[in-house]
């Protein structure tokens, strides 16, 4: 959770600079709606966060509410992906396609941080 706090932080700051660079002057109010923009990504760990909080709370063991949170993650990747190809105007076929490639992105990931560890 701190780090996706900090990592929305950091691009909404990002996207702040951005903004006043190309506008050239102070923006006070419009650098925090900028940052704030970036609920998104705090959204996005919500219930990964809460499945783990989970575990802490004894409700499962933590490795099962670890598997629990890479499976919840790697099929919101697939429907995520089906679901932004679809809504561009993709058919249902290049929609799955779409969603599984950003599957196997996630299950790469997984796979290199469990390599890592």
């Amino acid at each position: 959770m701190l780090t996706a706090l900090a990592s929305a932080a950091a691009q909404g700051y990002a996207h702040a600079i951005a903004h006043r660079a190309s506008v050239d002057r102070a923006a006070t109010t419009n650098r925090l709606r900028l940052v704030l923009a970036e609920w998104p990504l705090i959204a996005a760990v919500l219930p990964t966060v809460g499945i783990l909080l989970a575990a802490v709370a004894e409700w499962w063991a933590e490795a099962t509410a670890v598997d629990a949170a890479l499976l919840f993650n790697t099929v919101a990747l697939f429907g995520r992906g089906a679901w932004a190809a679809h809504t561009a105007g993709h058919g249902w076929l290049s929609s799955c396609r779409a969603g599984s490639l950003d599957m196997l992105i996630g299950l790469v990931i997984i796979l290199a941080n469990a390599l890592i560890k």
